[in-house]
C-alpha cells in the first residue's frame, strides 16, 4: 500500500501536540539522511555554522592554536580543580 501525503497527515493529528516537535526533528534527520546518501560532496550540505566552526578550525592548525589531547585534559583538570 502507498502512504500519501494525506495519510502521512492524518495519522500525525493523531498525536499529542507535544509530539509534533519530536516528529519535525525526525522528518529533519530524515532529510539530511537522504541528502547524505545521495549527495557525492559530504560538505554540500553543511549548514554556514558547520562551515564556520570548520574555517575557524582550520585556522587555528595553521596558526598553530592547537592543544594535545594531553594538554587539553590537564587544562580541564585543572580548570575543575580550581573551582571546588
Amino acid at each position: 500500500m502507498e502512504i500519501t501525503l494525506k495519510d502521512l497527515e492524518n495519522n500525525i493529528r493523531t498525536l499529542p501536540e507535544n509530539f509534533y516537535e519530536e516528529v519535525n526533528d525526525f522528518i529533519d534527520f530524515l532529510k539530511t539522511k537522504y541528502t547524505r546518501a545521495n549527495a557525492e560532496d559530504w560538505s554540500g550540505i553543511l549548514s554556514e555554522p558547520q562551515r564556520e566552526s570548520i574555517k575557524k578550525g582550520i585556522d587555528d592548525i595553521e596558526n598553530e592554536k592547537t592543544l594535545s589531547h594531553e594538554s587539553a585534559q590537564k587544562k580541564i583538570k585543572d580548570y575543575i580543580a580550581s573551582k571546588k
